[in-house]
């Protein structure tokens, strides 16, 4: 064989084999990259290219403290060294900010490889883009924990928030009120204009708690015409009694609904923590009680169920 035969002839199988393997990952959309024992990057794909924002002849050398910021790089590195430790698989999940700027969810899947032929130990990786998936989740979350009709909280949200806000008071030493409201008298609204327009009163209705209320506090609708107020950080009376007036002052003018002027009242029943209890559901009874001592005082007022401190 001369010396032009042997320039022309077949190129070594190694050769071929990693050119198919960069030809075959580079179509794959997904980010692959590939590192060393000692954490420096062997290879990777466009998508990964695309992720950091350099070539692969930049990155091939180099480890994650000389390509990202020094805390994301941290992260990184100790998640190298347990996957290293346990000789298995890694699953997990966080956001990545991208070389264009826009910030993904995404799951990392990582394995540690030996290649024998060449001795080398490493850790194989892909990067999948969860963002819609994530998305779609956090929707049927918001879903789960929301009033359809009214947009507020719904019972089972309340009820989750009211258990943290328990927690939470214990720690601060302050105070949680819990108000339970119903609209007086809704049921007339209901029999003389018909439900379509009472579900519309309690749209307004929900609408004008809102407005009364602090930020902060979570407000939900938990059934039919009855809605329930959370307030957080209460130090004194002074403040839930603030906000209790407010909410009857909210009411103090007609709601117009579907052309009809309705005079609604709002009666209210209050518990408070710890003075009352700091048990989530008896913190509500509590209230219910409260709520018709309000009603049976003449309605469109508040009652405690015990004097706050």
């Amino acid at each position: 064989m001369d010396e032009k035969d042997a320039q022309t002839g077949p190129r070594p199988y190694n050769v071929e084999e990693a050119n198919l393997l960069q030809a075959v990952i580079n179509a794959v959309p997904t980010p692959i990259f590939f590192k060393d024992a000692e954490g420096r990057y062997l290879g990777c794909n466009k998508a990964f290219e695309n992720y950091v924002g350099l070539s692969k002849q930049e990155l091939v050398g180099k480890t994650v403290f000389e390509l990202f910021d020094p805390k994301l790089a941290e992260i990184y590195h100790h998640a190298d060294l347990a996957l290293y430790e346990s000789r298995g698989e890694q699953n997990y999940e966080t956001q990545v900010t991208y070389a264009d700027g826009s910030i993904r969810d995404v799951m990392f899947h990582k394995a540690v490889f030996h290649a024998q032929s060449e001795d080398i130990d490493g850790i194989v990786g892909a990067i999948l883009d969860i963002t819609e998936r994530k998305k779609a989740e956090n929707e049927l979350e918001k879903l789960a924990l929301t009033d359809t009709l009214t947009g507020l909280d719904n019972r089972y949200s309340m009820l989750r928030e009211l258990k943290h806000a328990l927690k939470r008071s214990k720690r601060t030493k302050t105070q949680v009120a819990f108000l339970m409201l119903d609209l007086d008298d809704f049921k007339h609204v209901n029999d003389t204009y018909g439900h379509p327009t009472g579900d519309a009163l309690l749209v307004e209705a929900a609408f004008r708690i809102k407005y009364a209320v602090r930020d902060s506090d979570i407000i939900a609708r938990i059934g039919g015409d009855e809605f329930a107020i959370v307030l957080e950080g209460i130090h004194d009376e002074k403040t839930i009694h603030q906000v209790a007036d407010k909410i009857n002052a909210a009411f103090s003018t007609a709601l117009c609904v579907d052309g009809h002027n309705l005079k609604m009242n709002v009666s209210m029943g209050i518990s408070c923590s710890p003075m009352d209890s700091n048990v989530f559901d008896e913190l509500m009874k509590m209230a219910d009680i409260a709520l018709y001592r309000a009603k049976a005082n003449g309605k469109g007022c508040y009652q405690f169920f015990s004097q706050p401190v």
